[in-house]
């Protein structure tokens, strides 16, 4: 007999984190959130994006097959799913979706929309971009028995379970939408989520309004308007915005403190978002792989990493694995790879001689940066530094959201700044970025390594903790030797909030709990 769960199942990864409670009080309907988001936005298509300035707009008007209990996080409940049955082997899961739900548009929800929406996701015909369809590899296939019922059978046990189906991304879209026209979600928004779009006002604000026919009912707010800001102090203390969903910085903060007193709050919590630089691989500049790893080399992630974070949003040194989590490689492992040593100094003079056996010394290069004021313009300027004490010639190029993440998604960059933004701290999420681009198109940097995409593979077959621990451990060991990817630091999240906005939870990334269920205004 398979496992049948109908309220909510822990996921099985150890977090070991504190998550901030909310307020227990009796919410009160009514009332506009209005809240600030600094990026522009690409693209509404919430599948096709890993852009904050899409998250923080459009995840409100969407829905998942199941989704994250963020009151008791990491625990599972469902969604457009009301109940799931998964095999005993592990191969099969069996989801029996909700009746009478609408999308926006009038059109009901089966089980036919789910599975045009996975199959999307999956297998993305040419020209939709689909990020994360490397985390269906071991998807055999989806079917849709009857009007209620999704099947998800894996051609193996897949160690990320559950947990692939409570993604943020994995927004359910109508079926006959997708049939329109492949990016018809790119400028367009028809969902089941908690609110409807209403407008959007170019550079200026995106509105929805509450959904009246949505399925729960924890949506106590009458709508939302997301002003596009170009700093958080003023429009918070000036009184235009309730919020930044995103972060802080600590000068930032302390402002907001002095300023308004008891009458904001910070949520705080360390997040799973790691940024780095990349290089392209299609320049011949970067093929040695010796002045990748002088580029390396030069960062200084120990002094220097805690020196910035005293600036901005950053933490400290870090792998691809976020420091102190299950699967993460202990400091005093990490320290033994390329560009974690704590004694720069030496670090550096190895970089200059790389350089000069590569005839590299004095290389010129280009940085693209985002127009985001924090973290980018302080990492952007120390990264400068860094690398000129190595005799580089790094000059730093800043674009708005849109130029930028079209430079970088079409290889029109040298060196970029980066991230790789998970919800879970599982190697799945935190390790898939450096697969080959072949099979993950958030691979910025272009290349292709067959080992990596031999070991991703074997991992997320791997049930035993211990075991998959090792192999991700050579992935990342591989990657940082490789220095195609140059780690810096996870992004320490501070979230300013009027303190008369209630039920909000705190999530380990910005990528997730946007759709603003459960929030309230007090007074």
């Amino acid at each position: 007999m398979g496992r049948f769960l109908t309220a909510t199942v822990v996921a099985g990864v150890a977090l070991g984190l504190t998550v901030m409670s909310a307020s227990a009080e009796t919410p009160k309907r009514g009332g506009i959130y209005e809240y600030g988001v600094k990026a522009g936005i690409p693209t509404y298509d919430l599948q096709g994006s890993g852009s904050y300035g899409t998250l923080h707009r459009t995840e409100q008007h969407y829905s998942l097959l199941v989704t994250f209990d963020w009151k008791n996080f990491p625990k599972i409940t469902g969604d457009v799913a009301e109940s799931w049955k998964i095999s005993d082997d592990n191969l099969t899961y069996t989801f029996k979706i909700r009746k009478g739900i609408k999308f926006h548009d009038g059109t009901p929800l089966t089980s036919a929309d789910v599975l045009a929406s996975f199959n999307r996701l999956k297998s993305p015909k040419e020209g939709i971009i689909s990020p994360r369809k490397a985390y269906f590899a071991t998807v055999a296939n989806f079917s849709a028995p009857d009007p209620f019922t999704f099947v998800v059978k894996f051609s193996q046990p897949f160690a990320f379970g559950l947990n692939l189906f409570a993604t943020p991304y994995n927004a359910i879209y109508a079926k006959h939408d997708i049939e329109k026209d492949g990016n018809w979600h790119h400028k367009n928004i028809n969902g089941t989520g908690p609110f409807r779009f209403v407008e959007h006002v170019p550079g200026k604000k995106w509105v929805a309004k509450r959904y009246e026919d949505y399925h729960f009912d924890d949506v106590y707010l009458d709508g939302t308007i997301a002003y596009k800001i170009k700093n958080i102090t003023e429009p918070m203390i000036g009184g235009q915005i309730m919020a930044e969903m995103r972060s802080v910085s600590p000068p930032e903060k302390a402002t907001l403190q002095k300023q308004m007193g008891d009458k904001i709050t910070f949520h705080e919590k360390p997040t799973l978002s790691v940024w780095m630089v990349t290089l392209n691989s299609r320049l011949e500049k970067f093929k040695d792989k010796r002045v990748r790893q002088a580029l390396t080399l030069c960062l200084d992630r120990h002094a220097g990493l805690d020196a910035l974070s005293r600036i901005t949003v950053t933490t400290r040194r870090t792998g691809y694995m976020l420091f102190g989590t299950q699967f993460a490689q202990d400091d005093s492992v990490l320290e033994k790879q390329l560009g974690f040593s704590p004694d720069i100094k030496a670090s550096r003079a190895k970089a200059r001689k790389l350089l000069k056996e590569a005839g590299a010394e004095g290389l010129e290069f280009g940085y693209s940066n985002r127009g985001v004021a924090h973290p980018y313009d302080q990492v952007g300027i120390w990264l400068m530094d860094n690398w000129k004490k190595c005799g580089l010639k790094p000059t730093m190029e800043t674009n708005p959201t849109a130029k930028y993440k079209s430079m970088k998604t079409k290889g029109g960059f040298e060196a970029t700044i980066d991230w790789n933004a998970s919800f879970l701290p599982h190697p799945m999420l935190m390790l898939s970025k450096y697969q080959s681009y072949s099979f993950n198109p958030q691979n910025y940097s272009f290349t292709e390594n067959p080992e990596v995409d031999k070991l991703y593979k074997a991992m997320n077959v791997e049930m035993d903790p211990a075991k998959l621990k090792k192999i991700a451990a050579k992935i990342e060991n591989m990657v940082l030797d490789d220095a195609w990817f140059l780690p810096l630091g996870y992004f320490a999240r501070s979230v300013p909030m009027l303190s008369k906005i209630k039920g909000y939870h705190i999530t380990f990334t910005h990528a997730a709990n946007n759709d603003w269920r459960g929030m309230w205004i007090d007074e």
